[in-house]
C-alpha cells in the first residue's frame, strides 16, 4: 500500500475512529477526547482538518465516519500495530501487558519492506497476543468463529478464549495472573443476577468468579467439552 502523507496525530484519530467501531461503539468527540487525552476544542480542529483532507466526515447525528481514504489509513496502521505487538512478544520477549503501549510507539515508523518480512515471519492468519486477527479484527472472529462476550456466554458450557481487551495493562496482568488467555478453554458454571460469572478453567476445580467490567472485554467461542 502506498503510504499517504499523514502526521502522526492524524494516524491517531484515524486509528482510534477504527478501534471505536470495532469495539461496536459509536465514534463521536466526547470519545475521541477521552480516549486520546486531548481537549474537546482540539478534537473539534482536527476533525475540521481531517474532513478538509478527506479522511473522514462528521454526521448530523455527531458520530464520525471514515471515508475509504481513512479507512484504508486506519487499516494499515492496525496492521503495523499487530505485527509490532508480535514482534515485541514473540521475538524480543515484552510482557503481553506490555506490548500495546510499546507498540503505539513503533507503528508510525514501521516501514513498507519491515511490514512484509514480519508478515512472512508470522504469517498473515496469526493474531497478535491479545488475539486480535492481523486482518479484519474483531469483524473477523465473529465471522469466522461467532465469537461473542463472555458475558453473554451461556451457563453449563464450555468456551474458548478468542480475544481480551488490550488497552488496561492492569486488567491483562489480572487475566494472565487467573490463566486466562487467547486459546484458553473455560466452562461457565454460573451466572448470577448481578452479572457475576463463576468458571473454572479446563484442566481444573478452581472456582474463577468474574464481574461484568471483566466478562465484556472477554471475547469467546463455543469449544467442546459440554
Amino acid at each position: 500500500m502506498r503510504r499517504e502523507k499523514t502526521s502522526v496525530s492524524q494516524e491517531d484519530y484515524l486509528k482510534e475512529i477504527w478501534e471505536i467501531v470495532q469495539e461496536e461503539q459509536s465514534p463521536i468527540s466526547a470519545r475521541l477526547a477521552e480516549d486520546l487525552g486531548v481537549t474537546p476544542p482540539a478534537v473539534t480542529a482536527a476533525l475540521k482538518r481531517m474532513t478538509r483532507g478527506g479522511f473522514l466526515r462528521v454526521e448530523r447525528s455527531g458520530r464520525i465516519a471514515l471515508t475509504a481514504k481513512g479507512r484504508r489509513i486506519a487499516q494499515h496502521l492496525v496492521l503495523r500495530h499487530r505485527l509490532a505487538e508480535k514482534l515485541l512478544t514473540e521475538v524480543i520477549g515484552i510482557d503481553w501487558k506490555r506490548a500495546h503501549e510499546e507498540a503505539e510507539k513503533l507503528e508510525h515508523g514501521m516501514s513498507p519492506e519491515v511490514v512484509d518480512l514480519l508478515l512472512k515471519r508470522f504469517g498473515r492468519e496469526s493474531r497478535c497476543p491479545h488475539g486480535v486477527p492481523l486482518f479484519g479484527g474483531l469483524a473477523k472472529l465473529r465471522k469466522r468463529y461467532g465469537a461473542i462476550r463472555l458475558a453473554d456466554a451461556a451457563a453449563g458450557r464450555t468456551y474458548e478464549v478468542l480475544r481480551v481487551y488490550e488497552r488496561e495493562p492492569e486488567f491483562l496482568a489480572f487475566l494472565g495472573g487467573l490463566g486466562i488467555l487467547p486459546g484458553t478453554r473455560l466452562r461457565v458454571l454460573k451466572r448470577e443476577y448481578d452479572e457475576t460469572m463463576t468458571v473454572t478453567l479446563r484442566g481444573t476445580t478452581k472456582r474463577l468468579y468474574l464481574g461484568k467490567p471483566a466478562t465484556s472485554r472477554i471475547w469467546v467461542r463455543a469449544s467442546g467439552g459440554d
